[in-house]
């Protein structure tokens, strides 16, 4: 068997500097922290940004945000660090540069820093604290060092974090809410069943994630409550709860019916109002699969690769809980709150092996190795010869009842298909 000494068990990770890579492989561009940070600079009307770096940076981040669109107000800049200012630090030069945009009418500017920034030194945030009297624009910064963390959540939701350090107490509205991970230009994607019916009870949705505007963002202090659908926007809530005392529901670390039920429960007491039997059948349906769930995965191992938007620990932890048994997960980023889902599990009686996986050729054989009855997650290297559930990208854009039906149907699904080894014969079997 190919060794896996190098790995972790996740009880033994504190941090994400604790996970590592599966093989020795790294993957830049759209991994760097930089590349979500710059999406979401680019995709917020109203703010502009400055990137911090060298030229490769620079290049980089024209790259991410060519269809930026021009509007009034918003900046995109670069500055580049010259060899004086890598050795002396550039703290002059970016004071002339913040002038410049202030002058050329930014309302409010992220300053993004590179590696380099971080590496020498650099004192970002007191060098905001310094411009900022002097600035008729608002000023945040976030630092981007791709070396202190080994992927690319970070800047997702370091940014939004940032921009929370705008907002400003204003008065409760009782009937807005804010809706935090979906934009307000998805009109393609239904809505969850449990935004359908707020609407219907005379609530206003505020949406926060790309595509929604500064101002959307600096008035969030006025709402009733927070929904948090991705965990992209969670550190935000964390901290708009702790500055303004907004309640923070969270719908996507939860699965199992009855704590959907807990959580839906709860939201309509802080809000006063009553269900009714509007989520009666969905939640008929969660309890009849996750029954059948129970039968059919129990004793099932199975593996995590990369599910797209959906948190590993929070799924790992549900499945295990109906008997599965998780052998080797995939953090793509360990979270504030996972140490949570990590007791969670070790609660349970089990401590999996986890790692970055970025190279699905070379991670294939080691995965192999470990011959899992299932995995989450999309594996095309060795497709046919571990069942794999693609597309769990799918569940983006659903919460509640509505995503737990949809993720355990095609769990089923997938294991009512016999696995193939690649000689021909059963080797999985049906688990």
């Amino acid at each position: 068997m190919p060794d896996l000494s190098h790995l972790k068990r996740l009880s033994a990770v504190k941090s994400n500097v604790g996970v590592k890579f599966l093989t020795p492989s790294a993957f830049p561009g759209s991994h760097c922290p930089l590349h979500p940070a710059l999406a979401l600079a680019g995709n917020i009307k109203g703010l502009s940004s400055l990137v911090v770096g060298t030229p490769e940076c620079a290049t980089y981040s024209r790259i991410v945000l060519r269809n930026a669109q021009d509007r009034q107000g918003e900046q995109h800049w670069t500055y580049v660090l010259d060899a004086s200012e890598v050795v002396f630090g550039c703290r002059k030069g970016l004071m002339d540069a913040l002038q410049k945009m202030d002058r050329s009418g930014a309302k409010a500017v992220l300053l993004l820093a590179t590696c380099v920034p971080d590496l020498i030194g650099e004192d970002i945030e007191g060098l905001v604290r310094e411009a900022q009297p002097k600035l008729s624009m608002r000023l945040i910064s976030v630092m981007m060092g791709h070396f202190k963390c080994n992927s690319f959540p970070s800047g997702s939701w370091k940014t939004l974090q940032a921009i929370g350090v705008l907002m400003e107490p204003r008065t409760v509205q009782p009937y807005v809410i804010n809706v935090m991970g979906r934009s307000p230009d998805e009109k393609h994607i239904p809505l969850p069943s449990i935004l359908r019916v707020l609407q219907q009870q005379g609530f206003s949705l505020r949406c926060l994630a790309p595509g929604a505007s500064l101002e959307d963002f600096l008035a969030a202090p006025d709402a009733a409550l927070n929904l948090v659908l991705t965990p992209f926007a969670d550190p935000l809530a964390t901290a708009m709860e702790q500055s303004f005392g907004i309640p923070a529901f969270r719908l996507h670390t939860v699965y199992d019916a009855a704590e959907i039920a807990a959580l839906y429960a709860a939201i309509a007491k802080k809000l006063g109002l009553q269900w009714g039997n509007e989520f009666n059948r969905e939640q008929l349906e969660a309890l009849s699969l996750q029954e059948q769930a129970r039968k059919r995965l129990n004793g099932c191992r199975f593996i995590c690769t990369d599910i797209g938007p959906v948190r590993t620990m929070p799924l790992a932890a549900f499945l295990t809980a109906m008997g599965m048994e998780p052998v080797l997960l995939h953090l793509e980023e360990f979270w504030p709150d996972d140490k949570y889902w990590a007791d969670a599990l070790n609660a349970l009686g089990y401590d999996p092996l986890v790692c970055h996986m970025v190279n699905s050729d070379a991670d294939a054989p080691l995965l192999e190795s470990l011959a899992p009855d299932l995995c989450l997650g999309d594996l095309n290297s060795v497709k046919g010869r571990i069942p794999c559930v693609p597309y769990l990208s799918d569940l983006y854009g659903l919460s509640g009842y509505d995503r737990t039906n949809s993720l355990l149907k095609k769990i089923l699904h997938k294991l009512e298909q016999p696995s193939r080894s690649k000689e021909g014969g059963a080797r999985h079997g049906i688990a």
